[in-house]
């Protein structure tokens, strides 16, 4: 009698085949490293499936994006407008799969913190074991606790797929490719050192917990030592950046304003000269200058999300997603501070 089967599953797999047909035609080097990152992030999904979808969803935003601007304005007829469609299309595209790939990576950076505060407790609790008389399996495996999060449920499933047959640094060795924690490999390491040089397990692994404790804490410390620093970078961006810009903008409208009334002024009268300081041609108006403003404000937004990231975590992309909130409150400020200014220093100009 034939088992039976599973129409949902058979429907699932039907409906990921266009996801793995787009997935399977990319570079074979690029499906290694998404392989790697969705492990990683403990996400057991076939990396062609996964890769697939995000390239379709991007596509889609894409020309979602180009029909959108077909339909509000001309179509695409001069060279203009097949560089601003093509912009919008790449625009969509790389936006979308940008948002992909980061969420993927704080996936990856959340699970690396997770294990790395828990690691020392869980060697600890292994330890614990073992002076109990435990075998090194059976220690490795009841040392781990549901509030352990993901590194429990990356041991239970070792301990499932091996059942027992596997030494501890197999296991060991087996949990650390789900996490791209340096130290908790580098403790795979040093632990199956231990086991071949003929070690004692439990003081060995005290030592490891002791060492992780200690990296912690000195992470802390530096934490704490850089955060001022942190706040002086948001301060400087958020308020005091966009209010300089706000007054360098007025001070744009005053001086043209100036200028075409004493060019008016001195329109009729040959025989009276021009007034130094505002003599000559301004080549920029007011909405450059706004433009301008905006602009900086996003890029330097930008640079200082990623020196954040570097301060706070040793890494320019964790600082990212800062990016948005820090943008959109320069920006607002900037919007803020303008009108301010030309409420109150408006008589400046009459």
């Amino acid at each position: 009698m034939a088992p039976p089967t599973n129409p949902g599953s058979k429907e699932t797999l039907r409906g990921q085949r266009p996801f793995r047909r787009v997935g399977a035609a990319m570079p074979k080097f690029i499906l290694r490293h998404f392989s790697q990152k969705l492990r990683h992030a403990g996400n057991r999904k076939d990396v062609r499936v996964w890769l697939g979808s995000r390239i379709l969803l991007a596509f889609l935003a894409g020309t979602i994006l180009l029909l959108l601007y077909l339909i509000m304005f001309d179509p695409i007829a001069t060279a203009e407008s097949i560089s601003l469609s093509t912009s919008l299309f790449l625009g969509g595209f790389i936006f979308v799969a940008s948002i992909s790939y980061l969420q993927l990576y704080y996936q990856i950076a959340d699970r690396t913190t997770t294990v790395e505060k828990v690691l020392p407790d869980f060697l600890l609790l292994t330890v614990s074991n073992l002076r109990a008389g435990m075998s090194p399996f059976a220690a490795f495996v009841h040392a781990a606790r549901p509030e352990f999060g993901p590194f429990f449920d990356e041991v239970h499933l070792s301990a499932a797929k091996t059942g027992g047959k596997s030494s501890l640094s197999e296991s060991l060795v087996e949990i650390s490719t789900y996490f791209d924690s340096h130290v908790l490999r580098r403790t795979v390491s040093l632990f199956a050192k231990g086991l071949r040089s003929g070690g004692h397990l439990a003081k060995l692994l005290g030592s490891i917990a002791q060492e992780a404790r200690r990296i912690q804490d000195l992470r802390a410390e530096l934490t704490a030592t850089t955060k001022t620093y942190v706040i002086f970078l948001g301060f400087i961006l958020v308020l005091v950046m966009p209010f300089l810009l706000a007054i360098s903008t007025h001070f744009v409208s005053v001086f043209l304003k100036i200028n075409a009334e004493n060019a008016q002024s001195t329109a009729g009268m040959a025989d009276v000269p021009d007034l130094p300081v505002f003599s000559g041609a301004i080549l920029i108006s007011v909405n450059d200058m706004m433009l301008i403003s905006l602009s900086v404000l996003v890029l330097t937004s930008f640079f200082v999300s990623c020196l954040m990231g570097i301060i706070s975590r040793g890494r320019a992309t964790y600082g990212i997603k800062y990016f948005p909130a820090l943008a959109f409150g320069a920006i607002l400020v900037y919007l803020v501070s303008k009108a301010f200014i030309e409420t109150f220093l408006s008589g400046f100009a009459s």
